[in-house]
């Protein structure tokens, strides 16, 4: 694998660091065994494709907020809320739309596990912000759209079909690239639920002036995960592979070097460094190895907050998630891997 540079103390120097870090107090070790929450979990795919729900007036009474966004964008059905309804009650006749309920059927028709999961996260998520409503959780097949995970006001969307597995074969035969393919896990339905509710509460916070912006929100976001998801797998969340997160991890401080000589942190460009974020194959950038994975600025922006939070561990959770000052957060942190 090529490396920025090979230095043979770096893996001793990164087993030092983690075990150092590991011995100190996990502040987000909390117990949230005291708090109930009772999810609102609604099956829309079950109520279209089951003919438990057959008319307009009885979608829009449960799926108020939901039901034209999914004819309307997700499928994209044309014409007003009457005529895209007239068209799903075709689609769900559609050989093709019923074969796919039925994959979806076999595999998510106990979705007690992930209601189980997605309860456990809710509870941590009532930890750090009381008082913050649980929107309702709702399930659909998405016709392979990448809405993955849509929000309204006051649902978030779980689109099962894109959490089938990257080995389910209809996958090869639509325009899904092999290097998404590693998302469309079951295992990502809590994190990217529960990165789509953080994205949804916090977006404004990110003020979008610079790469530090961009960075240091995707930071909070991942950091939000790691507050509401701990129990979840590190690679799960920013979406990587785990040879991708570890390559990261070995790689950390010479992607800061990177940032730091090719002067991306004060940069406005857009167009320059938002190959930085962007999921893909690899990152392809001026100066990084050809194997340098995806998102190695989100997760330099993980790495920098998870750091800000430890060097400042009375600020919270809320104040952390509300905090604009992407420049202030990357200062106080002295995050210099």
């Amino acid at each position: 694998m090529k490396k920025f540079f090979q230095n043979p103390a770096t893996i001793f120097a990164l087993f030092l660091i983690l075990f150092s870090v590991s011995c100190k107090n996990n502040q987000l070790d909390v117990d949230v065994s005291d708090i109930e929450v009772k999810l609102d979990i609604r099956r829309f795919e079950e109520d279209l494709f089951e003919n438990r729900l057959t008319d307009y007036s009885g979608f829009s009474a449960k799926y108020p907020n939901f039901l034209n966004a999914y004819t309307q964008a997700i499928l994209g059905f044309p014409g007003n809320d009457t005529e895209a309804f007239n068209q799903l009650m075709l689609f769900k006749t559609d050989v093709n739309a019923k074969k796919m309920y039925q994959f979806v059927k076999e595999k998510y028709h106990d979705f007690t596990p992930y209601e189980n999961d997605l309860t456990k996260a809710y509870r941590y998520f009532k930890y750090y912000f009381p008082n913050e409503k649980i929107p309702a959780v709702i399930t659909y097949t998405s016709n392979f759209s990448f809405y993955m995970n849509p929000i309204g006001e006051d649902y978030i969307g779980i689109a099962l079909d894109m959490h089938m597995g990257q080995g389910f074969v209809p996958y090869k035969y639509t325009n899904i690239e092999n290097y998404w393919k590693k998302v469309l896990e079951p295992a990502t339905i809590v994190p990217l639920h529960m990165l789509a509710h953080a994205n949804g509460l916090f977006s404004g916070t990110n003020r979008k002036e610079n790469f530090t912006d961009e960075m240091i929100y995707w930071g909070k976001l991942l950091y939000f995960l790691d507050a509401t998801t701990p129990w979840v797998e590190d690679h799960l969340k920013i979406g990587m592979t785990k040879q991708e997160l570890e390559w990261c991890r070995n790689e950390e401080s010479n992607i800061w070097a990177f940032f730091v000589k090719e002067k991306y942190l004060y940069e406005t460009d857009s167009r320059r460094f938002d190959r930085l974020f962007r999921e893909g194959p690899k990152t392809v950038a001026s100066g990084v190895p050809e194997d340098t994975p995806a998102m190695i600025g989100k997760f330099a922006g993980w790495m920098a907050v998870r750091k800000y939070m430890e060097e400042n561990r009375k600020v919270t959770l809320s104040e952390l998630m509300n905090d604009s000052n992407a420049k202030g957060i990357l200062d106080k942190s002295g995050y210099k891997p």
